[in-house]
């Protein structure tokens, strides 16, 4: 069986919306293999919320690389371990798109060039913010264009990524029906002049310009009444000394950027401010994930669950 090791992502990272995503140190693995029958096997996190039959978002990608390589009657026993919580803006769906196309390319031998392989799982989901990064690691801005997907990785040093989870689902469709059909012009700006702020800040090192850059008008005051204290972990993130901090994806999950000297506190401080609204949640404090999907070495065992923060 082939085994392909897939990381967590965060996409809309502040102002960044459905352009920039970021690979973390919080995973899933994707098993894959020939079989008589369709067969999909789901371990770990969450596993009662994951689909487990051709719909399976693994499978489905697994399926879609079979037919380009010439074999449409193949099917496969597909088995998940998941430590990414689902439904919770950690682009679960995304990982399991891009574990079941890098597994499937890799058991009819590898006749999936990589940029070919790129623009595959963004069309497959949508967009390249989640899927682009849990493909290459490390953090990357992409956009779809008709010949494909135009994107550039870059790689944050010295960053600690806080989680806060809270133990609650966001529907991407009621996230997405919240948006508004057009925006005015300022806020439009607004999110423009903070998106490159944001991207030179990550490629510079200069974190202390991310408390402005990761600021949003687009999709974060739009979301804020369906994460209950979503403006308040945010604020006690920067309060307690994070660079940066926003909502992950359409939510429920927050996000900070910071200094490993105060990761632990910033951490503790997200849950306890949504823990005051009555929401429980988790928080964990994550590395920056640079390797992206990868296909492991037969026998290799290791864990996928990151250390707690708390």
């Amino acid at each position: 069986m082939i085994s392909v090791r897939v990381p967590a992502t965060s996409a809309n990272l502040g102002p960044g919306y459905d352009a920039v995503g970021l690979a973390l140190s919080l995973s899933m693995r994707i098993g894959l293999d020939r079989s008589p029958h369709p067969t999909v096997e789901i371990r770990g996190t969450g596993a009662d919320l994951i689909p487990r039959g051709p719909e399976h978002p693994a499978y489905r990608a697994a399926r879609f690389v079979a037919e380009l390589v010439g074999e449409s009657d193949a099917h496969f026993r597909l088995v998940q371990e998941n430590a990414i919580p689902p439904t919770r803006g950690l682009g679960g769906s995304a990982a399991a798109l891009v574990g079941g196309a890098v597994a499937a390319n890799d058991l009819f031998g590898g006749q999936i060039a990589a940029p070919d392989l790129l623009n595959i799982v963004c069309e497959l989901d949508g967009h390249p913010d989640n899927a682009a990064p849990a493909l290459l690691g490390g953090l990357v801005i992409g956009t779809l264009t008709p010949i494909g997907v135009s994107a550039v990785r870059l790689e944050p040093k010295d960053l600690k990524v806080i989680v806060a989870v809270p133990d609650f689902a966001v529907s991407t469709t009621a996230a997405r029906r919240a948006l508004p059909d057009s925006v005015p012009h300022r806020d439009a700006a607004f999110n423009v002049g903070r998106s490159g702020l944001l991207l030179g800040a990550l490629a510079t090192g200069e974190y202390h310009l991310l408390r402005v850059a990761m600021q949003d008008r687009l999709h974060q005051p739009y979301r804020s009444h369906l994460i209950p204290g979503l403006e308040d972990v945010i604020e006690v993130a920067l309060e307690t000394g994070a660079h940066g901090a926003c909502l992950s994806g359409s939510g429920p999950t927050v996000l900070a950027f910071a200094p490993e000297t105060r990761a632990r506190e910033i951490a503790s401080a997200m849950k306890t401010t949504f823990e005051a609204r009555g929401v429980v949640a988790e928080s964990w404090a994550l590395d920056v994930d640079l390797a992206g999907a990868r296909v492991e070495p037969p026998g290799e065992v290791s864990a996928l669950n990151p250390v707690p923060a708390l």
